[in-house]
């Protein structure tokens, strides 16, 4: 694992977060979706930035920094029983970024007395919530603008 360190989000790290949130969909989604499907994902922060901006504003963001001080990954809890925007840059992916910044969140959860934890996994992400001890509850098919996304509600029990 790469050398990294935990801190919580900051106002000015929301441009780093839009452009991390835009390369790890396009270069580690494409093996999962097509392109309609990723180009809807990934230019959500670029389309709606004032509504990316308030979603990083709730709950708990926590990001990845390396040594040079890049974010190189984030993740957020929100509310405090569900796990949303876990992202991490592609040159980090399966470097255990993503389950570091996902342990802190779990710690989070369970110092405010959460019982279980909860995410909608994505196909690219479902595997790593598996590894992590998240059991499929249900798989639903949601569509946006006509493009139809399969995603996973994942529970774990603290």
């Amino acid at each position: 694992m790469t050398s990294i360190t935990l801190c919580n989000y900051k106002q000015h790290y929301q441009q780093e977060l839009s452009q991390l949130y835009y390369d790890a969909i396009t270069k580690l989604a494409p093996a999962y979706y097509n392109q309609q499907q990723i180009k809807l994902w990934a230019d959500y922060p670029r389309k709606y930035p004032e509504e990316f901006a308030e979603l990083l504003m709730q709950g708990n963001v926590i990001m990845a920094l390396n040594n040079k001080g890049t974010v190189i990954g984030f993740g957020q809890l929100n509310p405090q029983s569900y796990v949303s925007l876990l992202y991490v840059k592609p040159q980090y992916h399966r470097l255990g970024v993503a389950s570091t910044i996902y342990k802190h969140l779990e710690q989070l959860a369970y110092i405010t007395h959460q019982t279980t934890l909860s995410v909608t996994a994505s196909k690219l992400s479902q595997p790593l919530f598996e590894k992590l001890g998240f059991e499929l509850i249900d798989t639903e098919i949601v569509i946006r603008t006509d493009i139809q996304f399969e995603r996973y509600n994942m529970v774990k029990l603290l």
